[in-house]
C-alpha cells in the first residue's frame, strides 16, 4: 500500500475525519460560540468560576454552554503522554493546562456545574488502537469520559478524544474532533464502554460480549458513509485469501492496509476496487498468522489527497499464500474513477508472456498497457476494455484517456520479471 495513505496516526481516540457537509453544518450552529470560547482572555483562565461564567456568557442554550466548555478544553488542554496519574482537582489541571483522559473528564464537570449543569464522569473501556494490534493490553477499565444533560437529556462528551491523538512517535499532536462532541450513544458505544451500562444511554444496553465483537470503527466510518456489508464482527477467520465488502457512497473512495506485529505488510497485499455502491477489497496473507485488515477513506470533495482511518479487523489466516505474491499497485485514478479489475490481479506478471488484461473503465475513450517502451492499446466493449499483451521484464503500467482530456492517467502498476 501506498507510503501516503498509512502515514495515519496513533490515536487516543482515533484520527478524525470531518466531511465538508458536516463540517459546514457544525461551523454553522457552533461558528459564534467557538469564535468566543476561543478567545478567552488570560484574565478568565486562571479559576474554573471565572473561565465558566465567561464560556457561557454569549450562549442561550444546554447546548451551546456544553460546546463552549469543549471548544475551550479541546483547544487549551494538552494529553500529557508522560504523565501516571491525573489530577483529580480542576484547578489543577486548568493551571498545567495538560493532564491525561480523567483531567480532562474533571475539568469539564466541573466547568459544566459552575455553569448550573448537570454533568457526570464516566469510568469505562476504550478501544484505542496502535498499528496492527487489535487492543492496547492493560486493565478493562481505561478511560474517562463526561455525560452532561443538555434540555433535560443526558448526552455524550469525550474531551481528550476530542482535542487530538498521539502522532507516530508518541507525542500529542493538536487534532479538534467534534465527533466527540454529544456523539449519538448508538455511535459512542462502538469505542466506549462504560462500566455502568446505563450510562451506554441505550435503550437496550449492549453486553460486554457484543461490545467486543463490534467492528472497530473510527468517526470516518460514520462522517463517509460506510456500512458493513459482508462482515460485522471484529474477527475474521480465512482458511485462504479473503474479500470484504463495505458500502459506500459514490463520492467515498477506500483503500486498505495490512498489518502483523505492528508492522505494515509490504508488496501489495491489498486490493481495493468499486463494486457497484460498495467497495470490495481483497486480501492475501503471506503465512499463517493473526492480522490488523485496516480500512482508510477519504470523501472526494475533501481537500487535500489524505485518507482517514476507518475501521479494523482482526484477521485469523490458518494459511498463507506467499507464492501467489501480492496485487498490483492502484493510482488514485483507479479508485476516484471506479475501475474494476478482472484479469492480471497479481503484482507480478510472467516476462516474456502474453498476459491477459480485463478491466472495466468508466468514460474512457483508450486504455493502453505500458511494457519495455512498446504502448498496448486493449480492444474496448462499451467500458470494458479485454487483450492480451506481451509484457517484457521490468514495470508495466496501464493508463486511460478519458474523455476531453489529453493527458493519460495511471491506473495500475505491474512488475514483469
Amino acid at each position: 500500500m501506498q507510503r501516503w495513505v498509512v502515514g495515519a496516526l496513533l490515536a487516543l481516540g482515533t484520527v478524525c475525519a470531518v466531511s465538508p457537509a458536516r463540517a459546514e453544518e457544525t461551523a454553522d450552529e457552533f461558528a459564534a460560540i467557538d469564535a468566543h470560547a476561543l478567545a478567552a482572555p488570560a484574565s478568565v483562565t486562571g479559576d474554573v468560576a471565572w473561565l465558566s461564567a465567561y464560556l457561557v456568557e454569549p450562549a442561550r442554550t444546554d447546548r451551546e454552554k456544553a460546546r463552549a466548555i469543549f471548544r475551550w478544553i479541546t483547544r487549551n488542554i494538552a494529553y500529557d503522554v508522560s504523565l501516571e496519574a491525573s489530577s483529580r482537582d480542576p484547578e489543577v489541571v486548568l493551571t498545567r493546562r495538560s493532564d491525561i483522559c480523567l483531567g480532562y473528564a474533571v475539568l469539564f464537570k466541573a466547568l459544566a456545574e459552575a455553569a448550573g449543569m448537570k454533568a457526570e464522569i464516566i469510568f469505562g473501556h476504550s478501544s484505542k488502537f496502535r498499528p496492527g494490534l487489535p487492543d492496547e493490553s492493560g486493565p478493562w477499565v481505561n478511560h474517562a469520559w463526561n455525560a452532561v444533560e443538555v434540555e433535560g437529556r443526558w448526552q455524550l462528551v469525550d474531551c481528550s478524544w476530542g482535542a487530538g491523538h498521539r502522532d507516530q512517535q508518541g507525542a500529542f499532536a493538536w487534532k479538534f474532533c467534534p465527533h466527540y462532541f454529544l456523539t449519538p450513544p448508538e455511535i459512542f458505544v462502538y469505542d466506549h464502554f462504560p462500566e455502568n451500562p446505563s450510562w451506554q444511554l441505550l435503550a437496550w444496553p449492549i453486553s460486554k460480549d457484543e461490545y467486543l465483537q463490534r467492528v472497530r470503527v473510527r468517526p470516518a466510518f460514520f462522517e463517509c458513509g460506510l456500512r458493513l456489508v459482508s462482515h460485522d464482527s471484529a474477527t475474521i477467520e480465512t482458511d485462504g485469501p479473503l474479500t470484504v465488502t463495505i458500502g459506500a457512497p459514490a463520492e467515498t473512495v477506500l483503500v486498505a492496509a495490512l498489518y502483523r506485529d505492528g508492522r505494515e505488510v509490504e508488496d501489495g497485499y491489498t486490493f481495493t476496487q468499486r463494486e457497484a455502491e460498495s467497495f470490495v477489497i481483497h486480501a492475501r496473507f503471506p503465512s499463517a498468522g493473526a492480522y490488523v485488515l485496516r480500512v482508510f477513506a477519504r470523501r472526494q470533495d475533501d481537500p487535500g489527497d489524505d485518507y482517514a482511518w476507518a475501521l479494523d479487523y482482526t484477521v485469523q489466516a490458518r494459511s498463507g499464500s506467499a507464492s501467489d505474491g501480492g496485487f498490483p499497485k492502484a493510482y488514485g485514478s483507479f479508485l476516484t474513477r471506479s475501475c474494476r479489475l478482472e484479469q492480471a490481479l497479481s503484482q507480478t506478471l510472467p516476462a516474456g508472456n502474453a498476459v491477459e488484461f480485463s478491466l472495466t473503465v468508466p468514460r474512457a475513450e483508450e486504455v493502453v498497457v505500458a511494457s519495455g517502451g512498446s504502448f498496448s492499446r486493449l480492444p474496448a466493449e462499451g467500458a470494458r476494455f479485454t487483450g492480451k499483451v506481451a509484457v517484457s521484464p521490468g514495470p508495466v503500467l496501464v493508463f486511460a484517456r478519458f474523455a476531453g482530456q489529453p493527458l493519460y492517467e495511471g491506473l495500475l502498476q505491474y512488475t514483469a520479471r
